[in-house]
């Protein structure tokens, strides 16, 4: 949820801002609006947990664009991972200097509720908060969002070793298997009482589909076009099914229809001529949106939860635009005081694709941008 995509000169693509500021809106609305109803969005945005679905496809297309385009490099492994922790770690820790340390010292009471609930705490410093914590989306406040992000540190764990040792085609052949063979594993570990949503092995499918997304574009043989209509018929199809499957509580299948959808939406954005969807994707204020959208996903409980500690769910219509707009400017505060600063770092850890990457992953490619800028 946190990589850039952008064009051969460098500048940003806009439309997957769109896509992260669909996909952040989701999720905000999702947590939020049970709290402050009004206008039937708690209804509406019931099923807006699957915009997390959305971050992961994202993920998955821009880290493995990356690591395809670099694999060759000088330092691959160390610019990765160091560019990755200039992304993740300045606002997470942060974060979790407030819950754990903050709050504790000014609030006592407070601080003892948050320890209760997100027992043990050292597994959010490790990132395996997922694992071992039950239930980990009910943690106390800001905590409930981050087995998301734990996820994604996983797979930044494994998936660049994999690029780097593994062919094209062989990456391919295991991101195809991972996603057929999912809703199979999600069945078993459901009929065997395992929290299936938080869990990485579970929420594999956003990854490798995005994964595979990026795979197949850095094709030799890749004609955009040729793939647009499927495209279409996967999100029609897909969408439906997101929440017929939900409605009769078939999570083993529910995350396969959202990946597909997600993914399909993402390749839509990238290639689709349609005007209105561009001029959607590339409006002002969604492309605003995705770009602090990080700090959107971190903080927005923050204010919600003090509204509701102060009663303000009372007057939902009223609260919850102003709070609303706290979180924006929470995350704008984040985004220009600790986030950027720190991805300006960046420029010391940089990779250039090599000729023989470039080749072998298809640079004569058609598309929006090359293949070695597609995230950053």
């Amino acid at each position: 949820m946190r990589e850039t995509g952008r064009t051969e000169s460098g500048a940003r693509l806009p439309q997957l801002d769109g896509i992260r500021g669909i996909a952040i809106l989701l999720v905000i609305f999702h947590n939020e609006t049970v709290k402050y109803p009004f206008l039937h969005l708690d209804r509406i945005f019931a099923n807006g947990w699957m915009g997390v679905d959305l971050f992961f496809v994202l993920s998955g297309l821009l880290i493995t664009g990356i690591l395809l385009d670099t694999r060759q490099s000088a330092g691959y492994f160390k610019n990765f991972y160091a560019r990755r922790c200039l992304r993740t770690w300045p606002l997470y820790y942060a974060s979790l200097l407030l819950m754990f340390g903050i709050i504790p010292l000014l609030l006592p009471a407070q601080g003892k509720i948050v320890f209760e609930r997100s027992s043990p705490w050292w597994a959010f410093p490790l990132y395996l908060q997922n694992f071992l914590i039950p239930a980990p989306e009910k943690a106390t406040g800001l905590l409930g969002v981050t087995w998301s992000l734990a996820i994604e540190e996983q797979f930044y764990l494994v998936w660049p070793l994999m690029v780097r040792f593994c062919s094209t085609r062989l990456l391919r052949w295991i991101a195809v298997s991972v996603i057929c063979l999912s809703p199979v594993l999600r069945l078993f570990l459901s009929s065997a009482g395992v929290d299936i949503y938080a869990n990485t092995f579970s929420r594999l499918d956003g990854l490798m589909a995005g994964a595979l997304l990026a795979i197949v574009i850095r094709s030799t043989d890749f004609v955009p076009s040729r793939y647009l209509g499927k495209a279409w018929m996967a999100l029609c199809i897909a969408t439906p099914l997101v929440f017929l499957t939900e409605a009769v509580d078939a999570r083993w299948i529910v995350f396969s229809m959202s990946a597909a959808a997600s993914a399909s939406l993402v390749y839509l954005s990238l290639y689709s001529g349609h005007t209105w969807l561009q001029g959607a994707l590339r409006n002002r204020f969604l492309v605003y949106t995705g770009t602090i959208s990080y700090g959107l996903y971190l903080l927005h409980k923050i204010p919600f939860n003090l509204g509701t500690a102060l009663h303000l769910n009372q007057y939902p219509a009223l609260a919850a635009p102003i709070l609303l707009a706290i979180a924006y400017g929470m995350a704008a505060l984040s985004w220009n005081l600790l986030e950027r600063p720190f991805l300006n770092l960046k420029r010391f850890f940089v990779s250039q694709p090599s000729v023989c990457a470039m080749r072998s992953s298809g640079a004569s490619w058609k598309g929006p941008r090359t293949p070695a800028t597609l995230g950053d």
